[in-house]
């Protein structure tokens, strides 16, 4: 069932079209998605969308990538993105624990959308912090399945808004995660909430004003509809985030990303208009070395920011 949601900011339910694109996973490209734009904040959205019931359909586990480690057959391109990943997760985690007091064995982290839970046990194992200290949200059973038999996490296969929790969290991770979630303003409520006194929330998303969102256009793969359901700004995110007593305290470009969003952004090219592959990759290299050097120089250029959230007013 299709759903045709308001800005989560405004509460506008009459935005402006933006740009129709393809699902990157659908069986050719003449399924377009509507992207449209909220004229007094600016956010970029899906509309209309899957609703909740609907959505788990687009997310097959076979291609999609956080998903990865729980398939049994996998091509040279799929082990060669979960080697680089393995290699990425320490600049992940180095981040993370950057972002607020130091972490110590009593510390307690949560990570919303832990996907195979890769990320939330480096955590834990590089702090000491023990596995009971340590809880993830996962609705894809099979990989929650995996985080809890392949590292002894608490993994939860319900959503977020729907647990009630008691404990303060020092870390609370949306690691690409955000921009997937129907009930957004619910679930930053409730993150909001369970952020300890001095606690520190990690957002990383795809950045819609991003050197290569603008150079690759409808083919951008962050676009990545129908699951990628909001595209942020620094702006449009801090606007939102208020909303909730929570403001961006700082912000830092993750460089990994971009190459992989311009490399396939190139290959989304290749599968509408034909072509080998080893071109499309060469130049996904070469305009990844342009965004990245743009988004050094200008933060808000970055194909993804990682995103340091206090409450408003508890900093500095």
């Amino acid at each position: 069932m299709m759903e045709r949601p308001g800005c989560p900011i405004t509460g506008n339910t009459s935005p402006h079209p933006f740009m129709k694109v393809s699902d990157r996973f659908g069986p050719n490209c003449s399924e377009q998605w509507q992207l449209v734009r909220d004229p007094e904040s600016g956010l970029i959205y899906l509309s209309p969308r899957p609703d909740e019931t609907e959505i788990a359909t687009y997310y097959p586990s076979v291609f999609y990538d956080p998903h990865l480690s729980i398939t049994s057959t996998r091509t040279f391109r799929d082990k060669l993105y979960l080697a680089f990943r393995n290699i990425v997760l320490k600049k992940k985690a180095s981040l993370i624990e950057k972002s607020g007091p130091p972490l110590t064995s009593s510390s307690k982290i949560l990570e919303v959308g832990c996907s195979t839970g890769e990320l939330l046990d480096m955590l834990r194992r590089r702090n000491g912090i023990p596995p009971e200290n340590c809880l993830g949200f996962e609705k894809n059973s099979r990989s929650a399945s995996h985080a809890r038999n392949a590292f002894g996490l608490t993994i939860n296969n319900t959503d977020f808004c729907d647990r009630s929790l008691a404990e303060r969290f020092d870390r609370i991770i949306f690691w690409h995660t955000l921009e997937h979630i129907h009930r957004i303003n619910e679930t930053l409520d409730k993150a909001a909430q369970c952020l300890g006194p001095k606690g520190a929330m990690v957002v990383a998303l795809p950045n819609a004003g991003s050197f290569d969102a603008t150079l690759y256009g409808k083919y951008w793969v962050a676009w990545d509809a129908p699951r990628h359901l909001y595209h942020f700004t620094p702006a449009t995110l801090g606007k939102l985030l208020n909303r909730h007593g929570l403001e961006i305290t700082s912000m830092h470009p993750f460089i990994p990303d971009t190459f992989y969003n311009c490399i396939y952004s190139g290959e989304n090219i290749r599968r509408e208009k034909g072509g080998s592959a080893f071109p499309h990759i060469a130049r996904g290299l070469i305009q990844g070395m342009r965004s990245a050097v743009a988004g050094t120089q200008n933060n808000e250029l970055s194909s993804t920011l990682v995103y340091t959230v206090h409450r408003s007013g508890s900093q500095p």
